[in-house]
């Protein structure tokens, strides 16, 4: 497999969801994706994909799918879009790596309790050696697997966060793409955002062998 499908699969998951399950909800519990202009985050990644990078929210908005989105900027890539509905967080971003198709997902469902679920489908173009660019469908269950716990990251204690986990599955030209394994945990705290996640997959049939850690370090919320 080229790069190109590695870039696509793992961007999906780090990403991490739009078509969901029902489930009984009550609405917000927090604030896990602050969006007022002038915030800021830094973040390291070791391992796969080592390296640094600051998101910044930006004083001014886009409407994406008949939703309103606060525009971020990226210091190692393209303008990220943020929305928040009723305790759904919504992510929205147009990549080079998917051939610069449009990718919208929701991937936080802050009202959900422990133990509950919803899954994200989507479909995009990849080159495959041999096969030239094919669809691919990329399909992720999350689960709300812990809530309102603390976290340390780099010796920092954050409180109520919410740990979400999520198990993939691919399938290109009709047929499944075997998972050797994985394991893709996303840590979010109150009034922070995105704080830790930790993705490893192993695709062996696309010589995927890929593990990775985001941690925050400084941040500024306004």
């Amino acid at each position: 497999m080229k790069k190109t499908f590695f870039c696509c699969l793992m961007l999906f998951i780090l990403l991490s969801a739009t078509n969901c399950k029902k489930s009984n909800t009550s609405g917000s519990t927090g604030d896990y994706q602050p969006i007022t202009a002038g915030s800021e985050w830094n973040y390291t990644v070791t391992g796969s994909n080592a390296g640094t990078y600051k998101v910044t929210m930006l004083n001014r908005d886009t409407i994406v799918n008949g939703k309103t989105y606060r525009v971020a900027s990226n210091s190692a890539s393209v303008n990220e879009y943020y929305a928040k509905i009723a305790g759904e967080y919504f992510r929205y971003n147009k990549l080079a790596e998917l051939n610069n198709q449009t990718v919208e997902l929701l991937y936080l469902k802050d009202q959900l309790a422990k133990g509950q679920s919803w899954t994200e489908v989507k479909s995009i173009n990849a080159s495959i050696t041999g096969f030239g660019t094919v669809p691919i469908t990329a399909s992720f269950v999350f689960t709300i697997a812990d809530k309102g716990i603390s976290h340390v990251v780099n010796g920092v204690t954050f409180k109520d966060v919410i740990k979400v986990t999520a198990v993939p599955s691919f399938t290109a030209l009709g047929s499944p793409i075997p998972v050797n394994s994985f394991d893709l945990q996303y840590f979010y705290a109150r009034n922070v955002g995105l704080i830790n996640s930790k993705t490893s997959l192993v695709i062996n049939l696309a010589g995927i062998n890929s593990t990775s850690e985001t941690q925050i370090g400084s941040y500024t919320i306004k």
